[in-house]
């Protein structure tokens, strides 16, 4: 009886093996009003870390203040609602048009970019021809002193010094799908 109550649970575990390992993600809709921002902030720890994930616009809300966006970094923690002394990461950043003037008939155009420590963000060129709606894959690497931002063929360094750092999901007058986010140690210093 023993043997075969074993071998059952065995059974059981070995079932539910293959859904442990393919786990994905975390799923977040950030969906925010015109003229609104809302964030959501996560513990990384304090060794190297990456942050992966897809991002997509879905919707853009009406306005004529504020360009809809998403920004994902990596940053020093700070209280809800001010900005970080110190991030890296990208943007995306969606800009209303009339879509019987734009080439691709869009009634947006999608652009990436770089930002960092609020500097002029870097403009990813070819991300001016992705059509809005785009599932964007990205990689930020955080290795104590840097991070690495990995967006499709493209990537760049930044130096990036915190003692806590978290990451920070931004988006404003827009709904934008966050979807298999994860947040995986790489190792020790």
């Amino acid at each position: 009886m023993r043997q075969t109550i074993r071998r059952h649970f065995l059974g059981f575990a070995l079932l539910a093996l293959p859904s442990i390992v393919e786990a994905k993600g975390i799923t977040y809709d950030c969906d925010t009003a015109a003229n609104h921002f809302s964030e959501l902030v996560l513990p990384a720890g304090t060794g190297p870390f990456t942050v992966s994930g897809s991002v997509k616009l879905n919707a853009l809300a009406e306005t004529t203040k504020y360009a809809p966006l998403t920004r994902v970094e990596i940053a020093s923690s700070a209280p809800a609602g001010q900005s970080p002394e110190v991030f890296a990461g990208f943007t995306l950043t969606a800009l209303p048009a009339d879509g019987k003037k734009t080439p691709s008939g869009e009634s947006a155009v999608q652009m990436l970019s770089y930002t960092s420590n609020g500097k002029k963000d870097d403009v990813l060129p070819l991300s001016l021809l992705t059509k809005p709606g785009t599932v964007q894959r990205f990689t930020l690497s955080f290795d104590g002193g840097r991070v690495l931002v990995d967006l499709g063929n493209d990537n760049k360094s930044f130096p990036l010094k915190t003692n806590n750092p978290v990451v920070r999901l931004v988006c404003s007058t827009g709904e934008f799908l966050f979807t298999d986010l994860t947040i995986a140690t790489t190792g020790g210093h």
